[in-house]
């Protein structure tokens, strides 16, 4: 999959500000600061996203589209960057918000092809994030978990890594990527081309 064309489309607080536009969509989730606009901005070879060192950067759910290519297939798809959850220096009303943005964003929405979890490898899953699997399987919701900061540990680590989280969520869609030096892109790429060739096809 190669991406030829990306940019920012809008911020959106609802599903209502998204129906009209009938493209496939591939969904970027996670806890704060785990780099889910690194990583977009690394697939689509170009700055789309914002991003920062602060936790809680995005606040409402930012919408990209893109025009692709790969496998004989070209076409229009949306790329969505949702709030980083588990940041604890908002307030639990702004949390709350959020939170009910978000799964009501993703609840309504039959464009919905993938979900993609950014995770940052070098933690372990707490109540939070059993929260967010439990949600996602509850709703159907075809996850892939993205092993990010794999500059930050040892290549055989994060190997490791993605065998564990493999094993315990009992999928193979486990990725590793590191948005420092590219690796795995290729992959996640060639793996969202499939969600979306399908969606498509």
């Amino acid at each position: 999959m190669r991406i030829i064309d990306a940019g920012f489309l809008r911020s959106v607080t609802g599903i209502d500000q998204r129906r009209p536009l009938a493209l496939p969509e591939v969904c970027f989730v996670g806890r704060s600061n785990v780099g889910k606009s690194s990583l977009l901005n690394a697939l689509a070879a170009r700055k789309i996203a914002r991003t920062g060192a602060t936790p809680g950067v995005t606040r409402l759910i930012n919408l990209y589209t893109i025009t692709w290519e790969g496998e004989g297939r070209r076409g229009r798809a949306i790329l969505s960057d949702f709030p980083g959850f588990g940041y604890s220096k908002v307030s639990q009303g702004m949390y709350e918000g959020w939170q009910a943005m978000v799964e009501g964003y993703m609840a309504g929405n039959e464009w919905i092809r993938r979900v993609l979890w950014v995770f940052d490898m070098r933690r372990d899953f707490d109540r939070l994030d059993a929260m967010l699997l439990e949600w996602l399987r509850a709703r159907g919701l075809g996850f892939s978990l993205i092993l990010t900061k794999a500059d930050k540990v040892s290549r055989g680590a994060s190997l490791e890594r993605q065998r564990a989280f493999r094993r315990s969520l009992g999928q193979e869609e486990v990725f590793v990527f590191s948005s420092k030096d590219g690796y795995g892109r290729k992959e996640v790429l060639f793996h969202v081309a499939r969600a979306l060739g399908k969606a498509t096809s």
